[in-house]
This record gives structure tokens, sequence and C-alpha cells, in this order.
């Protein structure tokens, strides 16, 4: 699933949004930290909605959109229009995994002194590796 991401510039900053997720909005002075932080505010957008209980719209197409008459105006203005995967939470799973035991305890003490599980921490890893 990918949903429609306008970016717009206004002299040094970037703001990237999502027509179909309105609220849903990042900005940065860099594109790729732009596009990054996009991301992570698309799925943390999506985790809250889910969460609350909500349903996500229907994402439409970027051909849809532009025959909106309420986008018309965003996408003529906009810098970039690109689109983005967007991860939908899963179930947790449970794997097993094989490393070296010096690794496991530099792991271990990292996600308690950031105040994660081990599970959580690695997740998270793995999440940002992903995206950039």
């Amino acid at each position: 699933m990918q949903i429609v991401a306008l970016v717009h510039r206004q002299d040094d900053a970037y703001g990237i949004s999502f027509p179909d997720l309105p609220g849903c909005v990042s900005a940065s002075t860099s594109l790729d930290d732009l596009l990054r932080e996009g991301k992570e505010a698309l799925d943390l957008h999506v985790e809250c909605m889910l969460d609350d209980g909500e349903e996500l719209p229907e994402f439409r197409s970027l051909e849809e959109l532009k025959k909106a008459d309420a986008f018309r105006e965003e996408f003529t203005t906009a810098e970039v229009v690109t689109l983005l995967p967007v991860d939908r939470p899963g179930r947790s799973v449970k794997v097993t995994i094989t490393m070296e035991e010096h690794l496991l305890n530099r792991l271990n003490k990292a996600a308690e002194r950031q105040g994660y599980t081990r599970s959580g921490f690695i997740a998270d890893a793995v999440r940002r590796k992903l995206t950039g």
C-alpha cells in the first residue's frame, strides 16, 4: 500500500504532507532528512489511528488526487510529488536469531538504557534501517 506525499519548499525549509491523511506533516531543512522524517511521521500517524480504533482511509492514486479540486493548487506548487509505502502494523511473531555474545550484551544494555525491550529495540533498529 502506498500514499501520495507532497513536498513543498519555502526559502531554505521543506515540508511534507499527505492529502489522504490531513494533519500528518513534517518539516526539515534537508530534503533527504524530510523524506526520512516524513516516513516516520506517516508510520506514527497510521499506528496511532489504528491504536485509537480508527479505520485508515482508502488512499487515492496520484491521478485521482490530481483531479480533486481541493488539491489542484497543492500539486501545482509542490516541489516534489512522490509515493511512500504505508506500513500497517501487524501481529508480532516470535523469531530466533543468532549473534555474538558480546553483541547481545551490548544490545541488552542499550535497550535497557533507552527504555526498550530487546525485541522492541531490534524492531525499531530494523524499521530505521529499512527507511534509510
